[in-house]
């Protein structure tokens, strides 16, 4: 009768540093399929075989899903790279151990071995080889850079600059402007500030017309430096 090949936990890079990350501020009690969709997303019938089987296999969670004494040091970067150690050496044989020592291992003759000593496919190697290279680093600060918040992709739009000058490519400027630049201090090699003034005039029913117009010559000559000679 064949001998049952043996299998190998694996946990997704992203997940391992997020729940890391998670479980440095507030360790949970007990780890649900419920609590894992909400920290990672995701579906709870995924994060069953993907997440909570492996935590499991690593000693991370019991059967129940109880954080174990093992958790609580995994999350403290003091004692990380012992956990990391003691899992490698719990898991693993100690021919892979003695061939692929770490802290940097070649992922591809990783692969080669889980793939021969499994007998699975090209995925699943590489995925095992993945997390067999997080424990053998065992370096607390790659967590920092696989968490960190990607930095925003800016759109050709968005970083393209107005030009400025004269020119066929030069926008000309608003009449707003040239008016405020007149009248202003010179602006040779400085960028104005911009200001819009948005006034709301109510009035009332019984004013007359000519009223109306004396209120509108006021304000030309108040907000735009008109007088009625000059119109």
């Amino acid at each position: 009768m064949a001998s049952e090949r043996k299998t190998y936990p694996y946990l997704p890079a992203k997940a391992w540093w997020t729940l890391r990350q998670k479980f440095n501020q507030s360790i949970p009690h007990q780890v649900t399929p419920s609590y894992l969709v909400a920290v990672l997303g995701g579906r709870e019938n995924s994060v069953k075989g993907n997440v909570l089987s492996p935590l499991q296999a690593l000693g991370l969670i019991d059967q129940d899903g109880a954080t174990t004494r093992r958790a609580e040091l995994w999350r403290d970067d003091d004692s990380y790279s012992d956990v990391c150690r003691e899992i490698r050496e719990e898991l693993y044989p100690a021919d892979l151990l003695d061939a692929i020592p770490g802290p940097s291992i070649d992922k591809d003759a990783a692969k080669r071995w889980f793939k021969t000593e499994t007998a699975c496919g090209e995925v699943a190697a590489r995925k095992m080889a993945g997390m067999y290279s997080l424990l053998a680093e065992a370096d607390p600060s790659n967590g920092d850079q696989a968490t960190a918040p990607k930095p925003k992709n800016i759109t050709p739009t968005e970083s393209k600059k107005k030009p400025k000058g004269t020119g066929p490519s030069a926008e000309p400027e608003s009449a707003d402007r040239q008016d405020s630049g007149s009248r202003g201090a010179p602006t040779v090699g400085l960028d104005m500030p911009e200001m819009r003034l948005n006034v709301e005039i109510r009035i009332d029913a019984s004013v007359t017309p000519e009223q109306i117009d004396l209120i509108f010559a006021s304000m030309a000559k108040h907000l735009y430096g008109r007088d009625d000679e000059e119109q």
